[in-house]
């Protein structure tokens, strides 16, 4: 080896010791979730991409970032891992771009340039956004698949609300945000109540649904968006009949869950319904409702199964 091979031999060993230095002290094994490692940097990234779906979480404390991506990340490799069972995740399942674009356009981005140019500042790219994006998607299908034959449909009441509702001249339309939380064994449900109350005041709806709520809204802080009045359940419809913009309501019992609703935004529009087109979007969202308690329990059941360890 001639004196300049020999030096720019040197000069290479110098940096990977350099960066494998820098790597013990940056890089950290945070989590591990059945055979996958969830690494320091694995976290970083998920706040990074938590933030860039609800800005306002830059207004919390660290320790409690840390606290939403660890539940956040366990959550999709939970999925991950048991959507592999089946089939393989490749990119390249059709929905994913009518996704992509819906969220685009829900962060207020008018193409995917913009969007790409803002998720850059978070050090993500768009393929990463799409690798989740597949994740939820993919789940939704398996849950989909496992459950649908399980899912009961009541028309008969359905078309009795409809007759009702067509006696209306006007209908009620609400910009909602939700937080659907379960009871804890080492927490009474008051306490828990009130843990979830006074974060509402302290840090704001949207942050405290990234913070404690179990639905995956929870990500974009709760958001919804706009449902009718009358695709509601009695129960809601009770509980925001007397509420205003930016106010929420107490907690709704729903199954073996509880929910809590913030209106964003109220509207009123005149009332033009279409029986058979009402009964079919009625179906579909008693269907999606159905479907997401089963996704829940799906999901809490092979989690109670995941060996789930932090250092």
């Amino acid at each position: 080896m001639n004196k300049k091979n020999k030096f720019l031999f040197i000069i290479l060993i110098f940096f990977l010791l350099s960066n494998l230095a820098n790597s013990k002290i940056n890089l950290q094994i945070v989590m591990k979730i059945n055979n996958e490692i969830v690494t320091s940097y694995d976290i970083e990234q998920e706040i990074n991409y938590l933030m860039a779906l609800n800005s306002q979480l830059r207004e919390i404390d660290q320790e409690k970032l840390i606290q939403i991506a660890k539940r956040s990340i366990t959550k999709e490799i939970i999925r991950k891992n048991e959507i592999l069972k089946y089939k393989k995740l490749n990119l390249d399942n059709p929905n994913i771009e009518p996704i992509l674009n819906n969220l685009s356009r829900n962060l207020n981005f008018t193409n995917q340039n913009d969007f790409s140019t803002y998720l850059k500042k978070f050090n993500l790219t768009i393929d990463e956004l799409k690798k989740k994006i597949e994740i939820e998607d993919e789940w939704k299908g398996l849950v989909y698949s496992k459950y649908i034959k399980s899912v009961k449909i009541d028309k008969e009441e359905l078309n009795k609300k409809i007759q009702k509702l067509a006696k209306n001249e006007f209908q009620i339309e609400y910009d909602l945000s939700e937080i659907i939380f379960e009871k804890k064994s080492d927490t009474s449900l008051d306490d828990l109540i009130n843990k979830i109350k006074d974060s509402i005041e302290s840090i704001g709806f949207q942050n405290t649904a990234n913070l404690y709520s179990i639905s995956d809204s929870a990500k974009v802080g709760g958001k919804i968006g706009w449902v009718k009045n009358r695709n509601l359940a009695v129960p809601i419809i009770s509980a925001l009949k007397n509420l205003k913009e930016n106010e929420y309501s107490s907690p709704i019992q729903i199954g073996n869950n509880l929910l809590i609703l913030k209106i964003n935004r109220i509207k009123k529009t005149p009332l033009e319904i279409d029986k058979e087109k009402e009964l079919n979007r009625m179906v579909l969202n008693e269907t999606t409702k159905q479907l997401n308690k089963y996704s829940n329990i799906f999901y809490n059941k092979i989690k109670l199964n995941s060996i789930i360890n932090e250092f």
